[in-house]
């Protein structure tokens, strides 16, 4: 059942339990598929003049074999087989991206933006198919490149000998994804809702800083979305939200600063009055004092917080993967 896999409140505070002999098991387990898989990688980087054949084989080998011991260890009832799962079911994934890659480039012989395309296309349906059956973070990581892999496949410039290509339509795109998958997680669409957050907040950030020929406007989209992220996070009550339009406006507001006044003294003495006065405007909006009065709410309340959602297991410890 879906609602079986889902991440029981990702994001919660997890409960101690008992340590049992579980806990050695999945040790064993995660010991096993690491060292299986590596063994494999090594074995066949040893046979001479391995043909593409041969290395789609391997890979579909690897895939298949994580695919299934995912599949039983999740046959398990304890949260710890889903776990399992999820991350056997990550590696499985990555082994058929790999795979496919190998037989549209090197077999079929497909390159360039076609190839891209339909190898992104063919990860992406492996992805969503694990991420429909188990609603995990590493599914929904997985899901989420793979849908942001075939977006890029589709704009990406081709290569030319005239400088750096214009990666603006590109950059745009990923900031405009990142939002949409920020919207869905908060409405509950994608799973889990936490890792969704996470997921589209750091693209909207970081989608804008790939502006090639229009980087002060990629800066400056890129810092407006980081201070929106943390206006968000405080309306929603999402501390992971906030935490990341924090991160956005410190690193990228350093970011500016050091990529264009780095080389000038009067430059980075502007900048430093510039950051002086806004620490100040700052200290003067808040009153300068524990003891200021509470201003009115600029926004109406927020909706409640997120907690499991209706389709998700029966309480237990709570795991991010």
């Amino acid at each position: 059942m879906i609602g079986e896999a889902m991440d029981p409140g990702a994001g919660a505070r997890q409960t101690p339990s008992a340590v049992t002999i579980e806990t050695a098991v999945e040790i064993l387990g995660y010991l096993g598929a690491a060292v299986g898989v590596a063994a494999t990688l090594v074995a066949a980087g040893q046979v001479q003049d391995l043909s593409e054949g041969g290395a789609l084989a391997i890979t579909l080998v690897v895939a298949a074999g994580l695919l299934g011991a995912g599949y039983l260890f999740g046959l398990r009832p304890l949260e710890r087989g889903q776990r399992m799962r999820s991350v056997l079911w990550f590696g499985a994934a990555e082994a058929w991206a790999v795979g496919v890659t190998v037989l549209i480039g090197e077999i079929v012989g497909l390159d360039g933006r076609g190839g891209a395309i339909v190898s992104s296309v063919l990860g992406l349906a492996i992805g969503a198919a694990l991420w429909w059956q188990l609603r995990r973070s590493l599914q929904e990581i997985f899901l989420f490149l793979a849908i942001l892999a075939v977006l890029v496949s589709l704009v990406f410039p081709e290569t030319s000998f005239f400088g750096v290509p214009d990666l603006t339509g590109m950059a745009m795109l990923i900031w405009a994804f990142g939002c949409v998958w920020l919207f869905l997680a908060t409405r509950r669409i994608v799973e889990p809702v936490r890792t969704g957050m996470v997921l589209g907040s750091i693209a909207a950030i970081v989608g804008p800083l790939v502006f090639t020929r229009t980087r002060i406007a990629g800066e400056v989209l890129s810092l407006v979305t980081a201070a929106g992220l943390l206006v968000l996070g405080e309306w929603l009550g999402e501390r992971a939200v906030q935490g990341l339009g924090i991160a956005g406006l410190l690193l990228v507001s350093a970011g500016v600063v050091v990529e264009h006044v780095g080389d000038s003294t009067g430059g980075a003495i502007a900048a430093l009055v510039a950051g002086i006065l806004l620490l100040a405007l700052a200290l003067f909006a808040s009153g300068m004092g524990p003891g200021r009065p509470l201003g009115a709410p600029l926004l109406p309340p927020g909706p409640p917080p997120l907690g499991p959602g209706p389709s998700s297991e029966p309480p237990g410890p709570p795991s991010a993967i």
